[in-house]
């Protein structure tokens, strides 16, 4: 499996190790940090991408990514924004290669995650249980077709909304209207799945 960098930081914390990159810019400092959580990214990368030689290349694809990214970005757990930055990436190339990812082959973490970089939390966050992803997914074949449109863009692509506004040819309002109604409409059926046990 990948390998970046070995020197012993068993002291060292992600916080520390992140602080440390931003004040050095050493990339050892980062590949060290990488290296910490690198056959998380692959197994997440392998689940899109179902081909090792593929998944490999997208893991050093995110590390370049991240020179200038941990420099920039508000990091307050480096796991969960690491997470976040490769499932976005995983989707950006999936989408310039023409390839669609269905609602039943995402990673779990991408059906129910959170979407940090787009500053929002997904309605099912808040929800737990061994039904839920399958209450998520009866849920949002019941928002309209323009609700659903906008929030699987919108939480599971990571697309801002001027970017799902150019694609749809919709204002920005109404797409943001979109996006608020069905968070909300996916909210109250989860709860009342919830209340059913999460039968579907």
């Amino acid at each position: 499996m990948l390998k970046f960098f070995h020197r012993n930081t068993t002291g060292l914390s992600d916080d520390e190790l992140v602080q440390l990159y931003r004040k050095t810019e050493d990339l050892e400092h980062l590949g060290i940090l990488f290296e910490r959580y690198v056959e998380l990214v692959f197994g997440l990368c392998l689940k899109y991408f179902k081909n090792r030689t593929l998944a490999e290349d997208a893991v050093m694809n995110i590390f370049e990514t991240l020179v200038e990214k941990v420099k920039t970005q508000d990091i307050r757990q480096f796991r969960p924004w690491l997470h976040v930055v490769a499932k976005n990436h995983c989707l950006m190339q999936l989408r310039k290669n023409n390839i669609t990812v269905s609602f039943d082959e995402m990673p779990p973490g991408a059906q129910a995650g959170v979407v940090h970089s787009a500053g929002a939390v997904h309605p099912a966050d808040d929800f737990e249980g061994d039904g839920k992803e399958e209450a998520l997914k009866d849920c949002l074949e019941k928002l309209n077709e323009h609700q659903r449109q906008c929030v699987m863009q919108f939480y599971y692509e990571g697309k801002s909304y001027k970017q799902i506004a150019d694609e749809t040819g919709n204002l920005t309002g109404m797409v943001r209207s979109n996006i608020q109604n069905g968070r909300r409409n996916l909210r109250i059926c989860m709860e009342k799945k919830k209340g059913e046990k999460w039968e579907v």
